[in-house]
């Protein structure tokens, strides 16, 4: 189990995240990162097999980051915005742009490499803009003008929840194949979709030079968290075991390892990452 300490000092503790390998692979494929200095923090979800994987979700993990670090401008790189950014404040349409940039930086990754031919990663990331204080405020004060504002983007399977008043909510909707056959007939039953594969996605990063990134804007209330975690952990815990494994600490580090040690418990069948960021 590795443990990637929150932002570099001196930012206080907002974030924490636990990834852990599960007791049946071989090796981790996922990739997560917390800046708590940027307000970013993702979880990546390699495919591809040995070393592919391993290489696709640390590649969306750099190029996130790295995105982030030189484009502090209102003005993003054109290649990366996308129309449908138009309704989104500039944080949201900076997260998508990232995120777009992760998926070119994947498949250039995989040229001229016969043995990550068809690696891909799924991404769920949260960016949290962080809080101004208004001019010539008192050292404590935050600018109140406006809620403060966090943005989800994700593709493929990886998913955001929020935790409000001990209530859990599942923000993302899993792009895959179960969601699309339920979208299409939602006149299936749960067995029905029981029959399909639970493991099939439908969009991730790496397959295709464009890819739709689905975003969402929450306001941040007082006392909120999220949960940023791979499918090792919602395909082995249910919601309601998530919900009450974040109900029993306080501390995020804690609650992280409780959630991967849940998933080991359950089975562990993939690689799991629970990151908690305390937003509110």
């Amino acid at each position: 189990m590795s443990k990637l300490p929150p932002g570099p000092p001196p930012e206080p503790v907002l974030a924490v995240g636990v990834t852990d390998v599960g007791r049946v692979r071989q090796h981790n494929e996922d990739s997560f990162f917390v800046r708590t200095d940027l307000g970013l923090y993702a979880v990546a979800d390699g495919m591809g097999g040995h070393q592919a994987g391993d290489v696709a979700s640390a590649l969306v993990a750099g190029a996130m980051e790295r995105f982030f670090e030189d484009s502090e401008s209102p003005t993003l790189a054109p290649d990366y915005v996308d129309p449908e950014d138009d309704a989104l404040p500039h944080g949201g349409a900076r997260l998508a742009a990232s995120i777009r940039h992760a998926n070119d930086a994947v498949l250039a990754g995989a040229k001229g490499h016969s043995e990550r031919r068809g690696m891909g990663a799924t991404v769920v990331a949260l960016h949290i803009p962080p809080a101004l204080r208004a001019p010539n405020a008192a050292p404590d004060a935050l600018a109140t003008a406006a809620p403060r504002q966090a943005f989800v983007g994700h593709v493929g399977d990886s998913r955001c929840y929020r935790v409000r008043a001990g209530s859990l909510e599942q923000l993302t909707e899993d792009h895959s194949l179960v969601n699309e056959a339920r979208a299409v007939d939602p006149t299936l039953t749960e067995e029905e979709l029981a029959s399909l594969p639970s493991n099939v996605i439908t969009r991730a990063l790496g397959l295709e030079p464009d890819v739709r990134v689905d975003m969402q804007v929450v306001e941040i209330r007082d006392g909120d968290m999220f949960l940023l975690c791979s499918d090792g952990l919602t395909g082995m815990v249910s919601d309601l075991e998530i919900a009450e494994a974040l109900k029993l600490s306080d501390d995020l580090l804690e609650a992280s390892e409780l959630l991967v040690a849940l998933a080991n418990e359950n089975g562990g069948i993939d690689n799991i990452t629970a990151l908690v960021v305390a937003a509110g």
